[in-house]
């Protein structure tokens, strides 16, 4: 046998020996290997090129929270919810020539698209618009307002409470939450929800011309619910 042959042959002995350890991995002590840290991203962890799983998309919300801007409902939305909320009233104007839709007038004005020269709406919350909820809360309500006075209680769709006048604590705390649920889907069963709105009602009642302290509160409510951010941003 070669000298070369000899060296190749001591080789494969010296290998072989190595891989026969009782230790039977790398450190030769019988030692687990150690696991790749998840977090560092190694394989077979979160993140990892070993088949592990991906990080939750969510992960750290527990303690970051969630966050994103507020958007606005469009011209279109607005101009459905307001009869959906109002049981039929929509705000229109008539100057002259019969009763128009100003939120359908006002509309390219508004931010909405006309697929000509705009194709989509910026529903981002904006002084103009609000601006403009606030005159038609103001023509709306006193419309709804006049209007609910007139009905038998079981016809109203604003105070539900069988005397239209009542200025009750219970009977006023009663139409408060169910305002609530009307305006903004939401059910409320604490005092502290309403309690601005209730002050607003006292306030707005016992400042009012002699008949009309309870039109004078709904009338304030209503004006205030419909300007409320909550009810056109989501």
């Amino acid at each position: 046998m070669s000298a070369l042959s000899k060296i190749v042959l001591a080789l494969a002995v010296v290998s072989l020996g190595a891989g026969c350890d009782d230790g039977g991995g790398p450190g030769g002590n019988g030692d687990t290997p150690p696991t790749p840290d998840a977090a560092a991203g190694g394989a077979g962890g979160a993140g990892g090129m070993g088949g592990g799983e991906p990080p939750h998309p969510d992960m750290g919300v527990a303690e970051q929270g969630l966050s994103r801007t507020a958007g606005r409902m469009t011209i279109e939305q607005l101009a459905r919810s307001i009869p959906v909320v109002t049981g039929g009233l929509r705000w229109t104007e008539d100057f002259g020539q019969g009763p128009v839709d100003m939120l359908e007038v006002l509309a390219p004005t508004l931010g909405a698209p006309d697929y000509l020269l705009v194709t989509e709406e910026n529903l981002e919350p904006s002084i103009i618009v609000a601006k403009f909820l606030q005159d038609a809360s103001h023509r709306i309500c006193v419309r709804w307002i006049a209007e609910d006075r007139q009905k038998p209680q079981g016809e109203r769709t604003f105070v539900r409470h069988a005397d239209w006048e009542s200025r009750d604590p219970a009977d006023v705390d009663a139409t408060l939450r169910a305002l609530k649920l009307r305006f903004f889907a939401r059910k409320v069963t604490d005092d502290e929800s309403i309690r601005p709105l209730r002050e607003l009602f006292v306030n707005a009642s016992s400042t009012a011309a002699p008949g009309n302290g309870a039109r004078d509160g709904w009338l304030a409510v209503c004006i205030a619910l419909m300007t409320d951010p909550e009810f056109i941003l989501y």
